[in-house]
């Protein structure tokens, strides 16, 4: 806890994206074997950009390049394919990379990559995610604070609305549990084991979660949520 509220404390003096990523590789988490880190933004467009990053060769081809998300979730790669759900641990097969969520108010906005120097044990994983996850929500929170404060991304030359565009005050809390579950790509019956209602009722609710945005499938739903913060 001593490093967490150093950690927090550091912060206060707005060091940038890659200097965070660095700190983390060089300080916080060196004990850990961790030599590369990189975590980025999900834009409100479902584009993604790399924010910080230390330890990689590559660093300036992804600096500052905004990828659309069609693009992005097509990628064939072990980070990809946790942050899609498709493998369903926060582990890459090789055991050398865990990935994790970045979240505003419980929404996921990005995710930081964490690159081991040798694999990782299966008895030591939770330790090591708990420890990495003891970051997760200071750099959340300060991102979130950093990108409230500039100018809407642009992608593809076109500003991104941050506006809340309407009132959605009708959905109520069961709802807003079930369209987080659905913005964190959550089934049915994974949402009905978490929050102790039948398959049915979330049925139902999701059907009136669709009705309330204006909307024709969960993806909708998911993306709507995003782009106008309502969770």
């Amino acid at each position: 806890m001593t490093q967490i509220r150093k950690f927090i404390e550091w912060l206060s003096f707005h060091p940038t994206s890659d200097e965070i990523a660095r700190a983390l590789v060089t300080e916080y988490l060196a004990a850990e074997g961790v030599f590369a880190v990189r975590f980025g933004r999900i834009n409100n467009d479902d584009s993604a950009m790399v924010l910080g990053q230390y330890g990689y060769a590559d660093a300036d081809e992804w600096r500052d390049l905004v990828i659309p998300g069609p693009e992005w979730r097509a990628w064939d790669l072990p980070e990809t394919d946790i942050i899609m759900g498709k493998n369903k641990s926060k582990w890459a097969p090789t055991s050398q990379m865990c990935v994790l969520s970045l979240r505003d108010r419980g929404v996921i906005q990005g995710h930081i990559v964490v690159e081991f120097a040798n694999p990782i044990a299966d008895s030591d994983k939770a330790q090591i995610l708990d420890r990495v996850e003891d970051f997760c929500l200071p750099i959340a929170l300060y991102l979130s604070f950093q990108n409230r404060a500039a100018a809407p991304v642009r992608s593809n030359g076109h500003a991104i609305n941050n506006s809340r565009e309407g009132d959605f005050d009708q959905l109520s809390a069961r709802q807003l549990s079930i369209l987080r579950g659905m913005v964190e790509g959550k089934t049915n019956h994974e949402l009905a084991t978490e929050l102790g209602f039948s398959v049915s009722t979330i049925r139902h609710e999701t059907m009136r979660i669709y009705q309330a945005l204006a909307v024709s499938d969960r993806k909708e739903a998911a993306k709507k949520a995003l782009m106008l913060s309502i969770i």
